[in-house]
């Protein structure tokens, strides 16, 4: 017998109670309930969740079954596909979040135990903290372009050109990390900006 609205609330020993179709409300053992499918994926019965009862309710709970259901009838894995979005979702959340400040900070304790002695480590960040981060620092790394990084190398690449050009090595390491791990999804702006900055005399005394 298929459920209803008031069956639903009124349900409250632990157990599993059918709707049709392979639908299911579960009501645990502390009496949270939620949304249970049991149908066949690629030639194997699978439980599918679909979602507490206390946010779904129960037309679109079968609503959500019955796409899931047709999913699996059309030969496609519903749950893989779910699981999918998610890891997309995810990944995308965290390219949000991923400042270029915090990928820098992820670069500088990459690479430390390579460097030499903890000084190196030290300077290398602080060129990074003192001309990138005021500008781009707290910016989301993906939306950081060729104008941004202009941004930082242009107020001093005449003034202190080889600080500029050892800032310009380091962001160019940040973004190469930032590809490598989906943080960025286009091409390294740091690359071929020698052709939009001046021409200077390299200097060997440079702050």
């Amino acid at each position: 017998m298929a459920l209803t609205v008031k069956g639903v609330d009124a349900k409250k020993e632990p157990g599993m109670y059918g709707d049709g179709g392979g639908l299911y409300l579960r009501v645990g053992p502390t009496g949270a309930k939620s949304w249970i499918l049991r149908t066949v994926i690629l030639g194997k019965r699978r439980e599918l969740g679909i979602g507490s009862a206390d946010l779904v309710t129960l037309a679109e709970a079968r609503d959500k079954a019955a796409a899931l259901r047709k999913e699996a009838r059309d030969g496609g894995d519903p749950d893989a596909t779910r699981k999918t979005v998610q890891r997309a979702a995810i990944a995308a959340q965290s390219r949000d979040l991923m400042t270029f400040a915090k990928a820098a900070d992820h670069v500088h304790k990459k690479l430390l135990p390579s460097w030499r002695n903890k000084k190196h480590g030290e300077v290398w960040l602080a060129g990074i903290e003192l001309h990138a981060n005021p500008t781009m620092g707290k910016k989301p790394i993906h939306s950081l372009g060729r104008d941004d990084v202009l941004k930082v190398l242009e107020p001093i690449w005449t003034e202190k050109p080889e600080t500029a050009k050892r800032l310009r090595q380091r962001m160019a390491t940040v973004f190469d990390w930032a590809i490598a791990e989906g943080h960025y999804p286009h091409a390294n702006p740091v690359q071929g900006l020698k052709f939009a900055l001046p021409k200077v005399a390299t200097r060997l005394c440079d702050a």
